[in-house]
């Protein structure tokens, strides 16, 4: 048999299934460090939601301010490209954007409850997907699989819910988000703990 025909072969269920193990056992503690910070920021957005809410759209401010700075460089690199103008125009009204969620907060709180509901979907996606590997060694997965719905859940009612939403839910769903994935995560690594030793 050809020895790249057998380096291309897929790895066999039972063998990925332990490496996932394997993996989750030698870094137990770093999960249940990562589950244990998450559950606590989630309490302190649960607890001041408003503030919650504000920090984001401040940090979300910055952050397009940052991206506009960054494509405004880009586009004078390029100044004798086509499309230059338009991409200054895109740049500007970044730029804006920026300046009024930093003005005042929770003017751009309805860009910000969109975008939050974006990363919900992702996280949900992603912890559902987490789940997976965690259902190899756990049976507690059905906690990460919990918590991925209920994130994707909160991103179907914070965009039903806009504007109205805006002001509050962004807090108390971060909080809560992070809370549920922080705790079912912690949960999971001490169960993985018990795992096959890294010699197995």
């Amino acid at each position: 048999m050809d020895l790249n025909e057998i380096r291309q072969r897929p790895a066999a269920p039972e063998t990925v299934r332990r490496e996932v193990r394997r993996y989750l056992h030698q870094h137990w503690r770093a999960f249940s460090l990562q589950g244990l910070l998450m559950a606590l920021t989630g309490v302190a957005a649960l607890v001041a939601p408003l503030l919650a809410t504000r920090a984001t759209s401040i940090f979300l401010g910055w952050l397009i301010l940052s991206l506009a700075a960054a494509a405004a460089i880009a586009c004078f690199r390029m100044r004798d490209a086509a499309g230059f103008w338009s991409n200054l125009t895109l740049t500007v009204l970044l730029a804006l954007l920026a300046l009024v969620i930093l003005a005042d907060a929770f003017a751009g709180a309805v860009t910000l409850t969109t975008v939050l509901a974006v990363y919900f979907l992702l996280t949900g996606l992603a912890i559902l997907s987490l789940a997976r590997a965690f259902r190899a060694s756990t049976g507690r997965f059905w906690l990460l699989a919990a918590a991925g719905a209920l994130n994707v859940a909160l991103a179907f009612f914070l965009v039903i819910g806009l504007p109205g939403t805006a002001a509050w839910a962004v807090g108390i769903f971060l909080g809560l988000s992070l809370v549920m994935s922080g705790l079912s995560l912690l949960a999971a690594a001490l169960d993985a703990r018990t795992g096959p030793k890294a010699g197995r």
